[in-house]
């Protein structure tokens, strides 16, 4: 690698793999769902059961996937490139 951005898109492209991993394995479980009992057409996703949560409505299983991929990239994407740049750092003794 030729310079520290480079070093960051690897660690950038590593956690958003392992994000991609949690979601294939959730879509991979619904999968099995659906030859067992059924075959969702969507999905209806909502904060809670109250009658002021937010509900999106509507999801085909095909967006699914990229749905909860996004969510989690912008939940745990930059936590996840911040602690393995520590963990990096420690490993070459620079801090």
């Amino acid at each position: 690698m030729k310079d520290t951005n480079q070093v960051q898109e690897a660690l950038e492209s590593k956690a958003s793999k392992e994000l991609q991993k949690v979601v294939d394995d959730f879509t991979e479980a619904l999968a099995k769902l659906d030859s067992t009992y059924l075959t969702a057409m969507s999905y209806v996703m909502r904060e809670s059961r109250s009658t002021d949560a937010k509900v999106f409505s509507y999801i085909r299983p095909d967006r699914l996937s990229d749905l909860l991929h996004e969510m989690l990239v912008e939940a745990y994407l930059r936590p996840m490139v911040n602690k393995k740049t520590q963990e990096l750092l420690s490993k070459l003794e620079l801090i």
